[in-house]
C-alpha cells in the first residue's frame, strides 16, 4: 500500500506541477512563447502580456488542479463514487469565492453552469461541452480505479464513473472519450503497469469505449488522434513537438489537447520533469496539457520523482497537502 500512496501522491503533485509549469504561457503559440519568455524550464509567474496568466504567482496553480482536488474531495466524501450533483455544488462554491475563476473557467463549464442555474436538467446542460474540462479533472477517478486491490482494473466501473462526472458539463461523445483516455492512463500507471506502450494502448481502448456515450458530437476521433500523436512522438523531440502542434493540435478541444498530452507522457518516458518542459513550450493550452500529462507521469514514477523543494513550493504557494489528498482518496480502497 505504501507504493500506491507514493504513486497517488505523485499523481497529485504531477497535476499541480504541470499546471503551474504551463500556466505562464497558456494559449500562446510556440513562437510567442519563445519571443516573450524564451525556453521555459522552471516555475515562472504569469506573464503580464498573457490575458489568462497575468497576475498569477510563481508556482500558482489554475482551475486544472483546483477541479482535480474538488473531484478528489467528492470521491473521498462519497465512498469513492462520482456524483455529478456533489461536484457541481463544490464547483459553484469555488467559483463564487475565487477571484481568479473568471479568467480560467473553461467555456463548456461556464455555459453548463449558466444553464443549470436557469433550471436546465444536468443531462441537458452538458450536451454541447466538447472541450477538455472533463479530462483535465478526471485523474482522481483513474487513481481510485487503479489503486484497487483487484488483480485487474474494473474498466466497466471506470467508464461508469467517468460518464457520471461528465454529465453536468461535458456530456458529449468526444469529451467522454477524452476523459476516459486520461483516466485510463492514470489507472494503468498506478495499478503497476510499467510498459509505456501498454498504458498508451489502454488509453486508446478506453477512449474508443467512451466515444459511444453522451451526445454525439461533430469532432475528430480522440482515439485516432492519439494514434497519430504517438506516431509523431517516436520522432526526435523538436520535430515531434512541432508535428504534434501542427497536425494534432494543442487547443482546448478534447480531440487536440488529450492526444497531445498522451503523446507527451509517452515521449517523456513517464518522467514528469521532462514532460512539464515539453508541455510548457509546445504552445496552446499548455497548463491543461501539462497537468494531464504530468499527472499520469506522477502516477507512473511516484512522488519521489519530484524535487522536494518544488513540492514544498507548490504546497506553500497553493495551500495544498499532497500527502493528505492521497491519504483521503485511498481510504476508499483500504
Amino acid at each position: 500500500m505504501k507504493e500506491k500512496i507514493n504513486q497517488v501522491k505523485g499523481a497529485f503533485i504531477g497535476i499541480a506541477y504541470g499546471d503551474a509549469f504551463g500556466m505562464p504561457a497558456e494559449m500562446w503559440s510556440p513562437e510567442t512563447i519563445q519571443k516573450k519568455m524564451g525556453y521555459i524550464n522552471s516555475f515562472l509567474p504569469g506573464h503580464p502580456d498573457n490575458k489568462i496568466s497575468a497576475g498569477f504567482a510563481k508556482a500558482e496553480v489554475t482551475d486544472d488542479t483546483i477541479n482535480s482536488i474538488l473531484v478528489a474531495e467528492m470521491l473521498s466524501e462519497n465512498g469513492g463514487r462520482a456524483d455529478a450533483q456533489i461536484f457541481i455544488k463544490k464547483l459553484r462554491y469555488w467559483i463564487k469565492h475565487s477571484e481568479k475563476s473568471i479568467t480560467v473557467v473553461g467555456p463548456s463549464t461556464a455555459k453548463a453552469l449558466e444553464l443549470i442555474e436557469a433550471g436546465v436538467p444536468i443531462e441537458k446542460a452538458g450536451s454541447t461541452g466538447t472541450t477538455n474540462g472533463a479530462a483535465m479533472k478526471i485523474i482522481p477517478i483513474g487513481l481510485l480505479a487503479g489503486s484497487s486491490q483487484e488483480k485487474e482494473i474494473n474498466s466497466d466501473n471506470l467508464l461508469h464513473e467517468v460518464i457520471e462526472l461528465c454529465r453536468p458539463t461535458h456530456y458529449t461523445s468526444c469529451a467522454i472519450s477524452a476523459a476516459c483516455a486520461i483516466a485510463a492512463g492514470a489507472a494503468a500507471a498506478v495499478h503497476g503497469e510499467r510498459d509505456l506502450l501498454k498504458i498508451y494502448e489502454y488509453m486508446i481502448v478506453m477512449a474508443e469505449r467512451g466515444s459511444k456515450y453522451g451526445e454525439s458530437s461533430c469532432s475528430p476521433s480522440v482515439a485516432c488522434r492519439m494514434r497519430l500523436a504517438r506516431y509523431f512522438a517516436e520522432q526526435d523531440t523538436r520535430k515531434a513537438l512541432k508535428n504534434i502542434y501542427d497536425y494534432v493540435g494543442t487547443g482546448i478541444s478534447s480531440a487536440e489537447s488529450i492526444p497531445a498530452a498522451a503523446a507527451l507522457f509517452y515521449m517523456s518516458k513517464g518522467d514528469p520533469i521532462v514532460c512539464a518542459e515539453y508541455a510548457a513550450n509546445i504552445g496552446g493550452d499548455t497548463d491543461t496539457i501539462a497537468a494531464m500529462a504530468c499527472g499520469i507521469c506522477g502516477a507512473y514514477k511516484g512522488a519521489d520523482s519530484f524535487r522536494k523543494d518544488d513540492i514544498e513550493l507548490l504546497e506553500t504557494t497553493n495551500e495544498i497537502s499532497f500527502e493528505e489528498l492521497a491519504g483521503k482518496l485511498l481510504e476508499n480502497n483500504l
